[in-house]
């Protein structure tokens, strides 16, 4: 270990991974928690621009350890997602106009429950490659104002 660990370094692939239809959040038919109410079940899949994004990426790591003088060089190389790399699941409460094509208006309130605001990554249509922490809260404050502004017709 002392002569291998000092020189190990680490590349993670981080892309914007885009909306795919079939990718999203429904109630598991079978497992539920101990109250007895179905347990969310997430349905994903690597979408074909995901996976293009994913092979350009993994090429251009691999040259880039090369050109650090690497030696060995570990990859999943077949479509699969490192599952320690962590997830940030956007997306499915979609912002938007109309309820046809999205759960929230542009400050999160429900296009079907008045009195329902949503207020997390969820209501993003796509994300870019990076933490959306600073966004989520951005959004906060400006769904919070936007309530506040509107309080005296919310409900009518």
């Amino acid at each position: 270990m002392d002569e291998v660990y000092p020189y190990l370094a680490g590349l993670t692939v981080v892309i914007e991974d885009l909306p795919e239809e079939a990718n999203c959040v429904t109630l598991d038919p079978e497992l539920k928690d101990s109250d007895g109410i179905p347990a969310p079940k997430i349905t994903y899949r690597l979408g074909e621009n995901t996976k293009k994004m994913l092979e350009h990426g993994e090429k251009k790591a691999k040259e880039v350890l090369l050109a650090a003088g690497a030696q060995k060089i570990l990859s999943k190389g077949n479509d699969a997602v490192w599952w320690r790399a962590g997830w940030h699941q956007m997306g499915t409460c979609r912002m938007g106009n109309a309820a046809e094509n999205s759960v929230v208006n542009g400050w999160g309130r429900s296009h079907d429950v008045t009195n329902l605001f949503i207020v997390d990554g969820s209501i993003f249509v796509t994300a870019g490659a990076v933490n959306p922490t600073s966004t989520i809260q951005a959004l906060a404050l400006y769904i919070g104002d936007s309530i506040k502004n509107n309080f005296a017709t919310l409900f009518d």
